[in-house]
């Protein structure tokens, strides 16, 4: 398999720089969570198609929010990154941080992502209302 320190698919780019907030120029610092990790297979086929339809609708600024409050429960998603999740939908919320448990070194961390991710959406939405 190709590391991303050598290859780069597109569609993995884009979720990437979407979910993480992160520069393209950046893949390969090596203080980014997913340095030199092993690109995971798609569970199905399509699914990665759907995370860059998921991320034209993510901020990047409110995927990192996400991101740092799913593994810091003491940070804060605000009222803005909150409508922003709250509009990319159920779906794209649970497929973004499933794409994210697939990494290797993140796959120890599947049901922490998979439960934080829904309480924060869940509590978004609460406040959408």
């Amino acid at each position: 398999m190709a590391r991303l320190t050598y290859v780069i698919p597109t569609m993995v780019a884009f979720f990437l720089c979407s979910a993480m907030a992160v520069d393209l120029r950046n893949l390969n610092d090596k203080t980014v969570p997913w340095y030199d990790q092993v690109i995971p297979p798609e569970p199905f086929r399509g699914f990665y198609g759907k995370i860059v339809q998921c991320m034209w609708t993510l901020d990047p600024i409110c995927g990192k929010k996400v991101y740092a409050r799913i593994f810091n429960p003491s940070t804060s998603v605000d009222d803005y990154c909150c409508h922003n999740i709250a509009t990319i939908g159920v779906t794209c919320n649970r497929y973004l941080g499933w794409a994210l448990s697939l990494f290797e070194k993140f796959k120890h961390y599947a049901g922490l992502i998979d439960r934080r991710s829904k309480i924060i959406f869940v509590d978004c939405i609460k406040r959408k209302l």
